[in-house]
Order: structure tokens, then C-alpha cells, then sequence
């Protein structure tokens, strides 16, 4: 049983790396946290004895992934609410291109 869930691991590894290879747009960050998802929950139950263990060690340990999970939803909900077209939140270098070189010094076509 044990080697069969170990199969099953590499197997989705090596889906996981298949699957980073295409672009699914928006949905590839989704795609990614559900392989990841079942990989979690073969090693739960399977190597960390969750399934043999008794009810209270079912409750808590899924009772955590609850409460992760409320933490992440009010953390994307508050972010869904945030303005990213101001220029406050827009990322600039850390030196501008017209501090490295001055006007008469910048390398031919850099004008």
C-alpha cells in the first residue's frame, strides 16, 4: 500500500512538471494548488497514519486547514478590494536609467 501511494506521489510530480510546462492562463496557479492538494492529502492520511487515527486527530488537524483557510480568503478578499492602477502600487527600479548614465555618456541608441 504503501509503495502504491509512493507510485502515486511521483506519478503526480511528474504531472506537475508537465503541467508547468503550458500556459493555462489564469487557471494555472488553480491547477498547481489542486495537484498539490491531493498530493498533501495521500501524505496525510497515508504516511502520517491520519486515516488509521482516531476522530479528536481528524477534527484538529482538519480543524487547522479550516481556519488556514479562513485566513486566506479574508486575505484574497482584501486584496481583491485594493486599487492597483495608482502609482503608488506601480513597481519602479531602484535606480532610474537616467542616474546610471548622464545625457552626453549614454551608449549609442539609448537617447
Amino acid at each position: 500500500m504503501f509503495f502504491n501511494v509512493l507510485v502515486a506521489l511521483l506519478i503526480l510530480t511528474v504531472v506537475t512538471v508537465a503541467v508547468s510546462r503550458f500556459d493555462f492562463g489564469g487557471a494555472n496557479m488553480l491547477i498547481a494548488m489542486a495537484i498539490a492538494s491531493v498530493k498533501a492529502a495521500l501524505v496525510m492520511g497515508f504516511f502520517m497514519h491520519l486515516k488509521w487515527d482516531t476522530a479528536i486527530n481528524k477534527i484538529v488537524f482538519f480543524g487547522s486547514f479550516l481556519f488556514l483557510s479562513l485566513l486566506f480568503i479574508f486575505t484574497l478578499a482584501d486584496q481583491a478590494t485594493r486599487r492597483m492602477d495608482s502609482d503608488w502600487h506601480v513597481r519602479k527600479p531602484p535606480v532610474d536609467k537616467q542616474w546610471v548614465y548622464k545625457q552626453h555618456e549614454a551608449p549609442a541608441g539609448k537617447h
